[in-house]
């Protein structure tokens, strides 16, 4: 049982299945096991004599990915990221694809567990790896061909577009969310290669280090506090302005930014038809509360 409705079948699953092994003859005979899943994917474990793997499949299959333009991109980016020295999966290879765009993606899966956010709120150590690893992210040359070629975003636009969609009858509140965007929009220049989903079940710790950064679905060039923005909700504005402070590339106004992301955020789940995401009964109280 999954949590979402997927098209993907018994049968075809086996023949995914068939194929990682053709490319990857030391997989074993065992029954691949659903070991993640999110809207768009979901996640299958392999073993191996030389360790475990992840089989990464649409959940749309035989249809591709196709937000944000397909991941036709990833397995250059992946190795890109790699030689910068962000810890995403390794030997990534792809198993079958349609009209060009990846179905199916086989690579080494990181050993570890998705970090706690209490664990990381506490530990001195965890947060300088969390800014370590963003500063790696974020000085990535935007110039580069992989790169170059990645959705370009405007923060700005969406939300100006959600404030002029949806309906602010309290005149305070309207003040305040455009006063926010106004904020964002004077940060228009600093742009970045950004994860864009960087949330904490999102980072494979193990023995207390940072090892793995998986998800690279929303990846783009955005303003680098949406990296924050979504700790500022795990972990809170302390940790986030500790993380902002270890890390060489934050601007001065990083952690801010961050925070007015966080608080912006419950805007667009009152778009008609929008986020999926969220609870849309209580956006607006939150939205109030934040802002």
């Amino acid at each position: 049982m999954t949590r979402w409705k997927t098209s993907l079948t018994a049968e075809a699953l086996d023949e995914l299945v068939d194929r990682a092994r053709q490319q990857l003859p030391q997989l074993d005979r065992s029954r691949p096991v659903l070991i993640g899943e999110g809207i768009s994917t979901m996640t299958y474990g392999l073993s191996a004599p030389d360790g475990r793997w992840a089989l990464r499949i649409s959940r749309r299959y035989p249809e591709p990915w196709t937000w944000r333009g397909g991941r036709a991109h990833e397995l250059d980016l992946i190795a890109e990221l790699r030689r910068r020295g962000v810890p995403v999966p390794a030997g990534a290879t792809v198993i079958a694809e349609l009209r060009g765009l990846p179905a199916a993606i086989l690579e080494r899966r990181i050993e570890g567990e998705p970090l706690a956010p209490d664990l990381a709120r506490g530990d001195a150590g965890l947060r300088s790896q969390i800014a370590d690893l963003l500063d790696r992210l974020h000085s990535v040359d935007t110039s580069a061909r992989v790169i170059r070629d990645l959705p370009r975003d405007d923060p700005t636009a969406e939300f100006r577009a959600a404030a002029s969609t949806v309906q602010l009858k309290d005149r305070s509140l309207r003040r305040r969310v455009e006063a926010a965007i106004d904020q964002l929009a004077e940060r228009g220049s600093i742009r970045t290669l950004c994860h864009r989903d960087f949330r904490v079940e999102h980072l494979i710790a193990a023995d207390a280090t940072v090892v793995g950064l998986l998800d690279l679905g929303e990846v783009g060039i955005d303003d680098p506090a949406i990296d924050l923005a979504f700790l500022h909700g795990e972990l809170g504005a302390d940790a986030v302005a500790r993380i902002c402070g270890a890390m060489e590339t934050a601007d001065p106004e990083l952690h801010l930014a961050a925070r007015t992301f966080h608080q912006l955020w419950p805007l667009l789940e009152l778009v008609p038809g929008g986020e999926s995401w969220g609870d849309p009964a209580t956006a607006r109280a939150r939205l109030d509360a934040l802002l």
